[in-house]
């Protein structure tokens, strides 16, 4: 007899209770405290759960929010995939799984983990190295040659670290000269920055204007400076501001002004803070005399300026300056244990860590520019990533109009998405490349899998789908372009073998399944950047002040549509808006030419490149429509079976032959030339509003699966 016959429950209460039952255990996305610590189901429901409100205990929940989605069953599947494989790799090689993984269990004193990827090595090897770091990274002058105060990294493999400590010496010894030496040199540097002050007077407003730009349109995005640190120095005269630092800021905030004062022409916008470009570099060769913090800094932010205005050379030189600079000054290395030794202070070990992070993701974002290898390597580094620190509590009000929080937050999560452009580069980009097939098809997984876990580790705050307003940073809408890049450059090389097999014989080849799947990835990742292209345009107005990289990024997508249509003679499958994708492309390129010039050459060769890509289709379709049979043999038939008629397969070129002027000279915008927009029918854009619509950034990736 069941329980309920003897309370007199009916089947009807039964089935309703059971209903109830089932209702209120369906997932939730997040459990309360008590729930959480009695490891048991919770509804969920606000302000108390029903658990806490049976048992009367108050009912909690976290301030903080989780912001990830439950893992799709692909995403697990694809998980367990990995696992399996890898396990069976180590069996091959003779390793007992479960043996070893009891071992490390039970050796392993707390239930967390492992540590941070950053680590790298263990935890005695990682104490052994911050103890060899301490002594390393020091003002002794036993070690230190230069006499300029600052803090230099010195290695094992330099034999300093043997000297004793100099902190008295003899009237014989080199050193007893230092204080009269230091100070001959303090004297003309204090001088040079009494001068360079005096030369570098600007109005409060104007300065305070472009610094707004500064830090609201371009620090986010590479943020070698710390604004709160800044602000303060600028007032005190403090060691985190210089006026080579100023100027620097300066001339980059310019790029994003339309004050036609700043320019050296008015009618051309790249001439924007040219005249604090030649004055910073005039400071740099007085600075480099004294390297400093702020030397770091400025050298970053020039190689910017130089890039915007057109000098890639200059730019990747002042770039690999700051590099070099910043590893003389160990900042590769964790300083949190120099704080007792009253070297250094809590918030410059802070600002050192964001610096460094800060130029390596700029190394990563300039290599795949360039098409270089990058420099700054993921191994030379044993230090954490960028983390909230009491500074960020500071009553300052900065001018992103976000908080240093969330500041942090992007800075750590572009870190994370270049180290896995690391990896594509140097697997299937360096000069020593992965050769072997099955490597290449393993890393290719490997990477996919690791691309799609980072996404699914967003934090909330860097989610651009989001309908709550979080995202006031316009950097995070680039962030998740330069994601779907990281899928177009891991597929391209793959795709190029794949068509250089095709003219070869042998049966050592790509299979067409994969190179399907890989093709279908390579193309959804230039859609989801058009996608993400078209929010960011709605949300802020245009790309007129987006940071450099978008430029690459809308490479990268032109680059994929061109080829896809040109390959299917610019058809495309029914309801395509691939041509919608292509103009937009066109469109933000435009408007990022105003600050950054190489912007305005991709976009010159770009319709240069489509139209001779749309011509050389219809040539094609002509000639393969003549012969009905060619048509058929080539799969160019609708799907009722009726020929592609050819007249319907003429492109409408004319939009790319006003742009290019019809003599091959695209029209600058800028210059008070048609507009863009006047090119392009208004209907495109209409069309593409409705396909945004219904297209929006995927909660995990099914299409790669």
């Amino acid at each position: 007899m069941y329980p309920s016959s003897k309370t007199g429950t009916s089947d009807e209460q039964l089935h309703a209770a059971s209903s109830n039952l089932r209702q209120r255990r369906k997932h939730i996305s997040k459990a309360c405290d008590e729930c959480r610590r009695r490891r048991a189901k919770c509804d969920g429901r606000r302000p108390s759960c029903m658990r806490c409100l049976s048992h009367t205990i108050d009912c909690n929940y976290r301030a903080e929010e989780d912001g990830r989605r439950p893992a799709s069953k692909a995403y697990v599947e694809l998980l367990r995939s990995r696992i399996d494989i890898l396990e069976r790799t180590l069996r091959s090689q003779g390793i007992d799984v479960d043996a070893s993984v009891t071992k490390i269990v039970s050796s392993t004193s707390c239930g967390q983990p492992g540590h941070d990827r950053r680590a790298g090595t263990s935890s005695s090897n990682f104490e052994e190295l911050c103890a060899s770091f301490e002594g390393a990274l020091s003002l002794d002058t036993s070690l230190n040659y230069d006499d300029d105060g600052e803090l230099r990294y010195y290695g094992p493999a330099s034999g300093r670290l043997e000297f004793p400590s100099c902190d008295d010496t003899s009237e014989d010894s080199p050193d007893a000269e230092k204080s009269q030496h230091h100070w001959t040199t303090a004297q003309p540097r204090l001088q040079y920055l009494n001068v360079a002050q005096d030369e570098t007077k600007i109005s409060e407003e104007l300065k305070s204007h472009l610094l707004d730009l500064f830090f609201a349109w371009q620090n986010p995005w590479c943020q070698v400076v710390n604004e709160t640190l800044f602000r303060e120095s600028e007032a005190t005269q403090g060691r985190y501001s210089s006026p080579l630092l100023l100027i620097c800021m300066m001339a980059m905030g310019s790029r994003f002004s339309d004050d036609p004062d700043l320019r050296t022409d008015p009618e051309d916008p790249n001439t924007a803070g040219v005249l604090f470009l030649e004055k910073a570099e005039v400071l740099l060769y007085y600075d480099l005399k004294w390297p400093s913090l702020t030397t770091i800094q400025s050298l970053s932010i020039l190689s910017i300026m130089k890039i915007a205005t057109g000098s890639d050379a200059g730019g990747w030189l002042y770039q690999g300056m700051a590099t070099r600079l910043a590893l003389d000054m160990g900042f590769n290395y964790d300083a949190t244990s120099l704080i007792r030794s009253n070297l250094i202070t809590a918030a410059e070990v802070d600002l050192r860590k964001q610096i460094y992070w800060a130029l390596y993701s700029d190394d990563k974002l300039s290599a795949i520019y360039t098409g270089r290898i990058c420099t700054m390597l993921d191994s030379q580094a044993v230090l954490t990533l960028p983390s909230s620190s009491p500074m960020e509590d500071s009553s300052l009000q900065i001018s992103t109009k976000a908080s240093m929080s969330l500041l942090t937050k992007l800075n750590r999560t572009l870190a994370t998405a270049c180290q896995i452009l690391e990896s594509i580069q140097h697997a299937l980009y360096a000069p020593k490349r992965l050769s072997n097939d099955s490597q290449k098809i393993s890393f290719f997984n490997s990477c996919i899998l690791e691309l799609k876990t980072w996404f699914y580790n967003l934090p909330s705050e860097m989610r651009i789908d989001r309908p709550d307003g979080l995202n006031v940073v316009p950097q995070v809408y680039i962030l998740h372009m330069v994601h779907y890049t990281s899928f177009i450059l891991l597929i391209k090389p793959f795709l190029a073998e794949w068509h250089r097999q095709q003219s070869r014989q042998g049966s050592d080849k790509l299979d067409d399944a994969f190179i399907k799947k890989a093709s279908t990835i390579c193309l959804e990742s230039a859609n989801r950047i058009c996608v993400v292209a078209k929010k960011y345009r709605q949300k802020f107005g245009s790309f007129r002040r987006s940071p450099a990289s978008a430029t690459h990024c809308l490479l990268s997508a032109t680059l994929v549509l061109i080829q896809a249509q040109s390959s299917d003679g610019g058809r495309g499958p029914p309801g395509t808006s691939r041509l919608h994708s292509i103009k937009l492309c066109f469109q933000a390129l435009d408007e990022l030419s105003i600050a950054w010039n190489f912007a305005r050459r991709t976009r010159w060769n770009l319709l240069r490149l489509y139209q001779q890509r749309m011509k050389s289709a219809d040539i094609q379709n002509t000639l393969e429509a003549s012969d009905e049979t060619t048509v058929s043999s080539f799969g160019l038939e609708k799907s009722d079976g009726v020929p592609f008629d050819v007249s319907t397969s003429a492109m409408d070129m004319s939009w790319v032959d006003a742009l290019l002027g019809g003599n091959g000279n695209v029209q600058d915008t800028t210059m008070g030339l048609p507009d863009i927009g006047m090119l392009l029918e208004e209907s495109i854009w209409t069309d593409f509003d409705m396909d945004c619509a219904r297209e929006s950034l995927p909660s995990d990736y099914n299409i790669f699966d």
